[in-house]
């Protein structure tokens, strides 16, 4: 009988309650972010992780691999994180968001290892690069933020769109995608990297001095 199989429930609920707070920490910051897994997915993924990993120590026996199960959930959570990752566009977005996903996972399996220093470190290392690299990207050059704006164009002026997406880049925008709304697709949504030089009411002073531009802001 295997070793895993003579754990006390004291012992099980502790490392469930490990990964259900490391699983929090990681899933709170992409909640912050409000992106497409948050605080709820990220616990999920680590909880069930742990338990996978007690389970691939359940079932081990002398001619089983007592991380074949592991290895599975590894794999699988692929998919989960694939789903997370949209392309607007030229951008892709949601790859930070699959990482956590897949780093999740790897912490919630130490931890149903046992293994508590080992994915304490981890979740600290992930926290540190989602909050304070992501500073540190934004002082290094090139860095930029997402911004979606709402523009109302004057009755005719889709026909100028062209002029106002050519200023816009001129000015450091990088436009990902277009959304046209309404019959006449007079009201469009840019889906649009801006510097961080930038501030975004400069942006939305730039889109209010053109003729054919009756309002802009931000889209919710």
């Amino acid at each position: 009988m295997s070793e895993a199989l003579a754990l006390p429930w004291p012992t099980m609920v502790v490392r469930l309650l490990v990964a259900f707070v490391l699983g929090g920490i990681i899933g709170l910051e992409r909640e912050r972010r409000e992106r497409p897994a948050g605080l709820r997915t990220h616990i999920l993924v680590t909880v069930a992780s742990a338990l996978l990993m007690m389970i691939s120590g359940l079932v081990a026996g002398d001619t089983f691999d007592p991380g074949r199960i592991a290895a599975a959930a590894v794999t699988g959570i692929g998919f989960l994180g694939a789903g997370t990752i949209i392309r607007y566009g030229g951008d892709v977005r949601g790859l930070t968001t699959a990482a956590t996903i897949w780093a999740a996972a790897a912490v919630g399996l130490t931890v149903g290892l046992g293994w508590y220093a080992a994915a304490l470190c981890a979740t600290l290392l992930i926290f540190f690069t989602l909050t304070a690299m992501h500073r540190l990207e934004g002082v290094l050059g090139g860095a930029s933020r997402e911004r979606h704006v709402l523009v109302q164009l004057v009755p005719g002026g889709a026909q100028l769109c062209g002029d106002l997406l050519e200023l816009l880049r001129e000015a450091g925008v990088h436009i990902a995608a277009i959304d046209f709304e309404g019959d006449a697709h007079e009201q469009l949504v840019l889906h649009c990297r801006i510097p961080r030089r930038m501030h975004t009411d400069a942006l939305l002073d730039l889109l209010a001095a053109r003729d054919e531009v009756l309002s802009g802001g931000l889209a919710s």
